[in-house]
Order: C-alpha cells, then structure tokens, then sequence
C-alpha cells in the first residue's frame, strides 16, 4: 500500500475511536518505504521496494490491555482489528 496522505490516516484513525467501546482506546498507525539492492560480480543483480502500513490498536478495560494489530483499512477490517484488540484485553488477567 502507498503510503497514506495525513486526510487518509487521520479518516482511519477517527474511525478506529468511533468504533470503540473501551474505556481506554489508542491506535497507532505506522508505515514505510523500504529498498534493497543485491550485487553479484560487481554489478547489481536485484533490486526491489516496499512500503508497509499497519495499524495496532490497544484496547483497555481497567488494568486488563489487549492489542491487536492489521495491515488492511477497509470498514470490515478496521471493526474486526478494534473488536479483537476489546476481546484479547476481556481475557486478558
């Protein structure tokens, strides 16, 4: 995924904090470019780029913290990562 314009990121985070019911609520949404270059016999053999995006959210209920993270930012993914991050601080001791 391409890197997010600051319009984009601040849409799915505010839709990550509608979608909470926690008393305690943070999302993080981290991304990157990254390269590599292989050289073989002086010369470059490969080449390559990647851009990474994810979001962690971490949910709190008292002292009982769940987190969960994802790297896709469609409605359903971000209610399903929100939902688990709820779930995992539920069962958490």
């Amino acid at each position: 995924m391409a890197i997010l314009s600051k319009d984009q990121a601040q849409g799915i985070l505010k839709k990550v904090m509608a979608l909470s019911k926690a008393d305690e609520c943070e999302a993080n949404l981290n991304g990157g470019k990254a390269g590599n270059v292989r050289y073989a016999r002086n010369s470059v053999s490969t080449a390559g780029e990647s851009h990474t995006t994810s979001l962690v959210v971490q949910s709190s209920f008292g002292k009982r913290v769940g987190t969960a993270t994802i790297n896709e930012f469609d409605d359903a993914s971000l209610e399903k990562v929100v939902r688990r991050s709820e779930e995992l601080a539920k069962l958490a001791p």
